[in-house]
C-alpha cells in the first residue's frame, strides 16, 4: 500500500535518525513533533470534510423543497377557468360598448369580472376562449372578440330579414400575459341593431381557460 507523501517523509527521518546515533535523541523529538503536527491537520481536514458534506445534504434538502413548492405554486396557478351567460336581453348597444355577461357560472383564478366584462389574464400562458352570441326576431349583432385592444376575430348574428334567432359562436386560441385582457364589444364594421339576446341558459355565453 502506498503511504501518503507526509507520512512517508516521516518514516524515512525514523530510518535516518536510527542510522545516526550522534543525533537519534534530537532527530527523534523533531519526527514525534512532526508527526503530532500532522495528526493535527488530518484532524483539521476530517472536520473540514464533514461540514462539506453537511452543508452538500442541506443544499440539495432545501433545493428539493423549493422544487416542491415550485410544483404546488404552478399546480395552483394553473387552475384557471371561467364561465358566464347574460341573463337578459340588451338592445341598442353603443359601438365598442362592451357586452357584460352577468351570470359567473365559473371563475377559477378570478380572472372574469361581471363589471367590466372582461377576462383579466392572472398567470402568462396559452388560453382558450370560447362563445356563443344570440340574435332574433328582426335583430342582429355584430361583435369583435378583442384582446388588448386588438381585434382577435369578427362574427355576426343576423336575424334581421327574419323572426327567428340567429345563434353564432366560436373559439380562440391566443398566447396572453399577465393583465392581459380579453372581452366582445360591439363591432363598428357594419351598421345593425345591435340586440343580444340572453336568457340565462347559455343562449349568449362567454368562457374561457388556461391551456398551459
Amino acid at each position: 500500500m502506498l503511504l501518503p507523501f507526509r507520512v512517508r517523509i516521516a518514516v524515512e527521518l525514523i530510518l535516518f535518525a536510527f542510522a545516526n546515533d550522534s543525533s537519534r535523541d534530537s532527530g527523534i523529538s523533531a519526527i514525534l513533533q512532526k508527526l503530532k503536527t500532522l495528526e493535527e491537520e488530518v484532524s483539521t481536514l476530517k472536520q473540514r470534510l464533514k461540514s462539506c458534506q453537511n452543508g452538500h445534504n442541506e443544499f440539495s434538502k432545501s433545493n428539493t423543497e423549493f422544487r416542491e413548492r415550485r410544483f404546488v405554486l404552478q399546480g395552483q396557478g394553473s387552475q384557471i377557468a371561467f364561465h358566464a351567460q347574460l341573463t337578459h336581453n340588451i338592445e341598442n348597444l353603443g359601438i365598442h360598448q362592451a357586452i357584460l355577461f352577468d351570470n359567473v357560472l365559473l371563475n377559477e383564478g378570478n380572472g372574469y369580472s361581471i363589471y367590466e366584462g372582461e377576462f383579466i389574464a392572472p398567470v402568462s400562458g396559452l388560453y382558450v376562449f370560447a362563445w356563443t352570441i344570440s340574435s332574433g326576431d328582426r335583430t342582429c349583432m355584430k361583435y369583435d372578440v378583442v384582446k388588448n385592444s386588438v381585434v382577435l376575430t369578427y362574427h355576426i348574428s343576423d336575424a334581421a330579414n327574419h323572426i327567428d334567432w340567429a345563434v353564432s359562436s366560436g373559439t380562440v386560441v391566443t398566447r396572453m400575459y399577465t393583465g392581459d385582457r380579453v372581452w366582445i364589444r360591439v363591432s363598428d364594421f357594419l351598421t345593425c341593431s345591435h340586440t343580444v339576446y340572453g336568457t340565462g341558459y347559455g343562449t349568449s355565453l362567454f368562457a374561457g381557460f388556461l391551456l398551459n
